[in-house]
């Protein structure tokens, strides 16, 4: 398996989403990393309280960042939860909640490292 596919995020597929625009893809990591943990912490409540509709508000809104910003496997989590909330069936909404965490937990450690930025350039030309 090459590296890039190991990574939780695909910044070459970021890249391209953006048009390239270098600057707003650290703008929008930065919104990102604030965000998250707080989305992660409505959709828990959200399903302690029963909120269907909130669930898959905020997991359509997580699955939508993790989309520009090349987090797959985040974004396939969050919309395994978005549709069990708009289909009515969050009875496993504490697993799903549970891959989300996980993997926002490898997105925001990979953010973590400072030398992201630097790979940006590297993974845009493979």
């Amino acid at each position: 398996m090459d590296r890039a596919a190991e990574q939780p995020v695909d910044l070459a597929a970021a890249m391209r989403w953006l048009g390239g625009d270098r600057k707003l893809l650290e703008e929008l990591v930065t919104i990102f990393v604030d965000d998250s943990p707080k989305r992660l912490q409505a959709i828990r409540a959200a399903l302690t309280a029963s909120d269907g509709k909130q669930v898959e508000h905020v997991a359509h809104s997580l699955k939508g960042s993790a989309a520009i910003l090349g987090a797959t496997k985040l974004q396939t989590a969050a919309l395994a939860l978005e549709d069990a909330a708009h289909d009515g069936h969050t009875e496993n909404g504490s697993q799903l909640v549970a891959q989300i965490a996980q993997e926002l937990d490898r997105v925001m450690a990979f953010f973590a490292d400072p030398a992201w930025a630097d790979r940006i350039d590297l993974e845009a030309t493979t």
